[in-house]
């Protein structure tokens, strides 16, 4: 595997990449297919058998490593049929991971479980499993470097712009497509998602909250997507009081609530501070709630599952989405396209990342 030196000058839009001249470290073909598969994690289509392998190694970098055993190799595999493209993933991760910051009580006060802050590299012990994968939509000088992912502006580079945390951002001028698989946040909604997002360069926060890493659009009239599973109470001496706002009666030890638990009444909300502090010591809440992503955000489909310390995912996405400003468009097979992949292992920054891969179709 390629070792990048990468220098940081003042900000992200002025990372350098200093290496090789090599446009990728290996090509993926896709195979065309006359079905869609299944997206339930088992990969059990013919055809998935009969396409090309590509083997991607992963290691860590950067200012916060890699964590736990993100460094890994990720198996990945391609089909398509005459509107959209599958992928396979699979990767060794030796714990399934969905202890996700849950809320806990111990009989007198309600908290969430790691909560390292991001100046601090974040949580990597209490958090879930991830795997990313970047593509190239505008992006010439990754194609030219053999290396894209964006560095952590340091938190006194990022304070000059407004954030008081680590923040992402492409080089100047270019984007790139960024597909989120989160485990516990999509993992578990109908259907499973992949976060779809994208990495600019922008980085004033008085304008872009998000600095380079953003969501695609949503619309306003369609809210989708995780959101906190909190809730402000008063206790009796009009102390405000944050904890849980939803739980599942009669289970005191919940790893995932989904929206569609709350829209069918298996989980309910936590009416007041008397009924939140009459639960049981040693209850634990998920700290968020997985709610389908809507619009440009919920383009792709991904299944998985784990089993023998091996992850399974399965994804799927429209070759052309019709949003050519956040997305990766597949609209000419002839061409190539680039990508690379990112594994956390329970950890919310310090994963492993890879070499630039390209990706071609087969006729």
């Amino acid at each position: 595997m390629k070792r990048w030196l990468k220098v940081g000058i003042a900000v992200a839009v002025s990372v350098i990449s200093v290496g090789l001249a090599q446009k990728s470290s290996g090509t993926l073909t896709a195979i065309p297919v006359g079905y869609a598969p299944l997206l339930d994690g088992v990969a059990s289509e013919d055809y998935w058998a009969k396409a090309p392998v590509l083997e991607i190694a992963t290691e860590g970098g950067g200012k916060w490593k890699a964590a736990n055993k993100s460094e890994t190799s990720v198996r990945m595999r391609a089909v398509y049929t005459k509107d959209s493209m599958h992928l396979l993933l699979q990767w060794k991760d030796p714990s399934y991971s969905i202890d996700r910051q849950r809320w806990g009580f111990d009989g007198k006060v309600w908290s969430k479980a790691d909560q390292v802050p991001l100046d601090k590299g974040g949580a990597n012990t209490l958090y879930e499993d991830k795997l990313a994968l970047l593509w190239v939509i505008n992006a010439p000088s990754v194609v030219e470097a053999g290396d894209f992912w964006p560095l952590y502006v340091a938190p006194d580079d990022a304070a000059k712009y407004g954030y008081n945390r680590p923040v992402k951002a492409a080089p100047k001028g270019e984007t790139l497509d960024m597909w989120h698989w989160k485990l516990v946040r999509n993992g578990f909604t109908i259907p499973a998602q992949v976060d779809d997002q994208y990495v600019d360069s922008s980085l004033d926060a008085k304008t872009f909250t998000e600095a380079g890493r953003k969501s695609d659009p949503q619309p306003a009239d369609q809210p989708g997507g995780y959101y906190n599973n909190d809730k402000e109470f008063t206790a009796p001496d009009g102390t405000k009081v944050k904890g849980p706002k939803y739980y599942v009666p009669g289970n005191n030890n919940v790893y995932i609530i989904t929206q569609d638990m709350i829209d069918r009444g298996q989980a309910k909300e936590i009416a007041d501070y008397p009924a939140l502090m009459s639960l049981p010591a040693g209850t634990a809440l998920p700290g968020v709630v997985g709610r389908p992503h809507t619009g440009s955000r919920g383009d792709i489909l991904g299944k998985a599952t784990w089993r023998n310390g091996e992850y399974t995912l399965e994804i799927s996405r429209k070759l052309n989405t019709g949003d050519a400003e956040h997305d990766v468009i597949f609209g000419d097979l002839s061409k190539r396209y680039y990508f690379g992949i990112a594994v956390f292992d329970n950890t919310q920054i310090g994963h492993g990342f890879s070499d630039l891969y390209e990706l071609v179709f087969a006729k």
